[in-house]
């Protein structure tokens, strides 16, 4: 009985081989087959001349601000202007109480003139009876003495009347006529905002693309449909130690007076074009902090993939610049990155250069099958059989 299972068993073993058997050699033989190259959407790297410019904040000053202030503490006797008045240089503004220094003055002018006239007598009698030398000497030193005085007194006087230093703009003015001003007490505002100009910071890197004269486009939220043109006026010899950037400083002409100080705009500098390798911005892998791309070598009838590093500059909405690891003529994969491997065996199905997104994404059209010779047979030989059911019915 022993021997009897024995054998049993034997026999359904081998059965159970000879059936296993075949299903791994079916396996085997399509793990020998090769796959089929995966078709990917290539792009040819290309150097683009890529125009260039900065885009830049500022704030816009007149080319000539100031706040005028009283120079000595008194009361307002008399003002000459109105709030946003546009005045001219030397144009008075604004009178102090100058009421005591006036009688001072008056006083000076007196003693001057006396002292003159003293001087003159003795000069002209000089060296005839008791009239000595230095005795004229004295009469001179009390008419310049005199003569100081009388300018102090003036200067007083004019301390206390205000005038415009320059053409220009006044501000709003929150003083009147009787009023206490201390000295340095700002009075009201004045720009000349014929022109105006514009600090900017500009990275050190683009250094050598700026110049004089150079032009410099400005916008602002206030005007939104107009563009406002200047020009670089100066250049810092200096770099900023803390932000290494150079200050350019532009000069804008504003002849309609909208420009206005302290408003924020947003300044273009336009630099000479420079060229680029540019690639879709699919093409681009990002593994953490590094940037790679799949750039094929031709093979035989097909590609191989090879994974290249990086490394990028600006931005754009569709291309992206490459810096470093391409170059010209380049190919690489723009489209299904994510599904590549390195060393991967693919094949070309269209080049993104010439066709737009719509059309490289497009499904391609199967074309009918004509007829084969055993379908038309079939068809005929159904025909016969037809017939010959009607011939028999």
């Amino acid at each position: 009985m022993t021997t009897l299972l024995r054998h049993f068993f034997t026999a359904f073993a081998l059965g159970s081989l000879t059936l296993i058997n075949p299903a791994i050699a079916a396996e085997e033989n399509a793990a020998a087959k090769p796959k089929p190259p995966l078709p990917v959407i290539a792009f040819e790297v290309q150097s683009v001349s890529q125009p260039q410019h900065i885009k830049a904040l500022g704030t816009l000053q007149a080319k000539e601000s100031i706040q005028i202030a009283a120079n000595v503490t008194d009361k307002i006797q008399a003002i000459h202007f109105k709030d946003g008045q546009w005045v001219n240089k030397s144009q008075l503004l604004l009178e102090l109480n100058s009421a005591e220094e006036l009688a001072r003055l008056e006083q000076a002018k007196a003693q001057t003139e006396e002292a003159w006239l003293q001087y003159q007598r003795v000069k002209n009698v000089v060296g005839r009876g008791s009239v000595t030398q230095s005795q004229v000497d004295e009469k001179y030193r009390e008419w310049q003495t005199a003569t100081a005085q009388r300018k102090v007194y003036e200067a007083q006087v004019a301390d206390r009347r205000i005038y415009a230093p320059f053409d220009g703009e006044l501000g709003l003015s929150q003083v009147a006529v009787g009023a206490l001003v201390t000295a340095g007490e700002q009075i009201v505002s004045l720009d000349d905002t014929r022109s105006m100009k514009l600090d900017l910071l500009v990275p050190v890197k683009y250094l050598a693309h700026l110049s004089r004269g150079q032009n410099v486009n400005l916008t602002t939220s206030a005007y939104p449909n107009r563009v406002f043109q200047g020009q670089i006026q100066a250049i810092s010899p200096r770099i900023e130690q803390n932000v290494r950037m150079v200050q350019v400083r532009a000069l804008v002409a504003n002849p309609d007076h909208l420009l206005k100080t302290n408003m924020l705009v947003e300044a273009t500098l336009e630099l000479p074009p420079q060229f680029q390798l540019q690639i879709p911005n699919s093409a681009l892998l990002m593994v953490g902090d590094r940037e790679f791309v799949y750039r094929l070598q031709a093979k035989d009838d097909s590609y191989i993939t090879e994974k290249v590093e990086v490394k990028s500059g600006q931005i754009g909405s569709a291309m992206i610049e490459i810096t470093q690891g391409l170059n010209a003529g380049d190919l690489v994969v723009s489209q299904g990155v994510m599904r590549l491997k390195p060393k991967m065996k693919v094949r070309i199905k269209a080049i993104e250069n010439a066709q737009s997104q719509e059309e490289l994404l497009k499904p391609a059209k199967i074309p009918a099958q004509k007829p084969t010779e055993k379908t038309q047979q079939a068809g005929s030989g159904s025909g016969d059989s037809k017939n010959s059911n009607k011939q028999e019915s």
